[in-house]
């Protein structure tokens, strides 16, 4: 009899893990996962989603040459997620006030 891999899902197991409320161990047995993976896996994702932060120099004027991306900046605060296009400095400088209000 063959051996065949099957693909796992893995964002949907740590869906799943995040609402669980045993230990991982318990989560894996009961779901046929193995522990070795379950971390090898989880720890790859976290690797994957490691945040990036560029300095915005707010005292220049916003123009084509002065803005180096058209990457968005993202914010993401519990489950609101913002993006504003980066070399939109006014747009940018308006949310962040907003924020820091309501701290």
């Amino acid at each position: 009899m063959e051996n065949k891999a099957v693909a796992v899902d893995w964002k949907n197991i740590f869906k799943m893990f995040a609402t669980y409320e045993g230990t991982i161990k318990s989560f894996c047995k009961e779901n046929n996962i193995s522990l070795h993976q379950f971390y090898y896996h989880r720890k790859a994702a976290k690797k994957r989603e490691i945040s990036v932060f560029h300095a915005i120099n707010f005292k220049e004027e916003a123009t084509p040459s002065s803005s180096c991306s058209t990457e968005n900046i993202k914010i993401e605060i519990g489950k609101a997620k913002i993006h504003i296009p980066s070399n939109d400095k006014v747009v940018l400088s308006n949310i962040l006030a907003m924020i820091m209000e309501s701290c």
